[in-house]
């Protein structure tokens, strides 16, 4: 027997492991699709019931597809080396299939236990590639090429059949497919009338209407929430889950790219989210190449910037959406409730955190990673750290938030939404509510301080004082040049070859190593 394990890639077509591992039936070798259930994976500060719940409809769905090939998905609630153990005792297993995982450390660890498991037991794990991300690969000025080559190979088809495990009853006589009831943070009570649900058919009927129809405005309407929820793809849970694998999605667009009777407008948004398909990956990459990442600044250099001077009253005010700024609560209520957001708006959240509220970036980036439905550690932590200021090699991108509320909700609508005790205030206001007139404020039934928060922090005084902080950190760290250009050597993108816009670049410091305060995890 033979077993494929499935992880992040909840599907049956353009599988490759399940694909190969079915070939083998023809040498009288059967397949048991197993999904295990981790409970301590369950307990980690990044996960919530909204991960779960996706998950669970996107295995329901798997399981009836499997049912339908003659062999259902196996299901255990445990550890993975208990599973296989249990396994092994009473089956001759012959390999472990399944796709390669970048994803948390713990999930880093826990692939590493397995590999001694397999290599102590004699059983080859075979791994195939996932997404474009490459396992044990630093060379980031072919990394392109290798994408490309990825994304066009030819999809893994799904196997036609799969042999009844008539041998499961003698081995566990309960059902297979048995999700268990876990105990997961919840963060709203109404959140499950919010959320996107999973499961291949409805990535696949959210795909096609964003081909079709909602699309042709994407890069137009991305940026501001008022428009992004319908114009952009909404496809990045199903692609972080994997109920369609990226290569289909790629392929897809790109033959959609190709329909010669589109306009210039769906031109624009189809090429504009194939980049991003690309910039997916590149920043999976970073966590794959570096799983560190998820812990450490990315230069070591930050060590000890923010880490002392932990407010915990503005972490909570940020959490639950009640600053004082309509615009960065009414962005958190949303992605608290309906577990999604658009980019810009969730950089500025993260911004907002890291500059006015000078928090540093790992509490708040666990508290988005149960927000997001879509959480994919190798894009968040990398994201958090660049938006966070500690990369070294991006520009600071620091948000004003209240330049970003009359850019991109100009009348307040969604403000007015999702902060509804602002919901009668106008124009003039529902930016800067604090500026009403008290006798006003009485009016409009709302008043600051008392019925919605005074702004947390004066945000003008705060930027100019991060601004300076890191000028001042910079100025007192020489060392921090070497460690940017040896980050940007090893993970920055090489889409231009532009010259470097890092001050102080030389031959010396582009070939520097960057070194963290601990043992670097060895790849396996």
């Amino acid at each position: 027997m033979v077993i494929v394990w499935f992880k992040r890639d909840l599907r049956i077509h353009d599988h490759e492991p399940l694909t190969t591992a079915a070939s083998l039936q023809n040498k009288g070798i059967k397949v048991l699709p197993l999904y295990v259930v981790e409970p301590d994976y369950w307990q980690l500060p990044d996960s919530s019931a909204r991960h779960w719940r996706f998950i669970s409809h996107s295995l329901a769905e798997l399981n009836q597809a499997l049912v339908n090939l003659g062999q259902g998905l196996w299901v255990e609630h445990s550890t993975v080396i208990s599973v296989l153990q249990k396994l092994a005792a009473h089956f001759n297993i012959v390999g472990l299939y399944s796709h390669q995982e970048s994803g948390n450390l713990w999930t880093y660890q826990r692939d590493k236990d397995v590999t001694i498991w397999c290599i102590k037991n004699k059983i080859k794990w075979h791994e195939s590639e996932a997404y474009g991300v490459f396992r044990r690969f630093n060379d980031r000025d072919r990394w392109s090429y290798y994408w490309e080559r990825y994304m066009v190979r030819e999809k893994s088809i799904a196997p036609l059949f799969l042999a009844k495990l008539e041998s499961l009853k003698a081995y566990d006589d309960r059902p297979g497919f048995d999700l268990p009831l876990l105990d997961l943070t919840v963060l709203e009570g109404d959140e499950n009338k919010h959320l996107q649900e999973g499961g291949r058919s409805r990535g696949s009927a959210c795909f096609k209407s964003f081909l079709n129809e909602r699309g042709k405005h994407y890069s137009f309407n991305m940026s501001s929430p008022l428009t992004a929820f319908s114009s952009c793809s909404r496809m990045s849970p199903h692609i972080t889950f994997g109920t369609l694998s990226l290569r289909e999605i790629v392929q897809k667009l790109r033959k959609q790219s190709n329909t010669p009777q589109l306009d210039a407008s769906w031109k624009r948004s189809l090429r504009s989210f194939d980049s991003r398909l690309h910039w997916h990956c590149h920043f999976m990459q970073k966590l794959e190449t570096e799983p560190l990442f998820e812990t450490y600044n990315m230069l070591p250099v930050f060590n000890g910037l923010r880490e002392n001077e932990f407010n915990e009253d503005y972490f909570e005010a940020w959490k639950s959406g009640n600053t004082g700024y309509p615009f960065i609560d009414a962005c958190m209520r949303c992605l608290r409730h309906t577990g999604w957001l658009n980019f810009r708006m969730r950089a500025m959240l993260v911004s907002f955190s890291s500059y006015q509220l000078w928090l540093h970036w790992q509490r708040p980036a666990w508290h988005l990673a149960q927000c997001f439905t879509d959480y994919e550690p190798g894009i968040h932590y990398s994201q958090i750290q660049m938006q966070s200021g500690t990369t070294g090699i991006n520009t600071l991108r620091i948000y004003n938030p209240v330049k970003q509320s009359q850019d991109q909700d100009p009348k307040g609508v969604f403000i007015k939404r999702w902060v509804p005790e602002l919901s009668e205030y106008n124009d003039d206001y529902i930016h800067e509510p604090w500026t009403m007139p008290v006798a006003m404020q009485q009016q409009k039934g709302c008043i600051i301080g008392a019925d919605y928060p005074q702004p947390i922090v004066e945000h003008v005084a705060a930027l100019r004082e991060a601004r300076a902080k890191f000028t001042a950190f910079k100025k007192h760290h020489p060392e921090f040049w070497e460690q940017a250009h040896a980050l940007n050597a090893k993970h920055g993108s090489r889409k231009r070859k532009a010259k470097s816009k890092i001050k102080g670049t030389n031959k010396k410091m582009a070939n520097a190593k960057v070194k963290l305060d601990t043992d670097q995890l060895p790849l396996f």
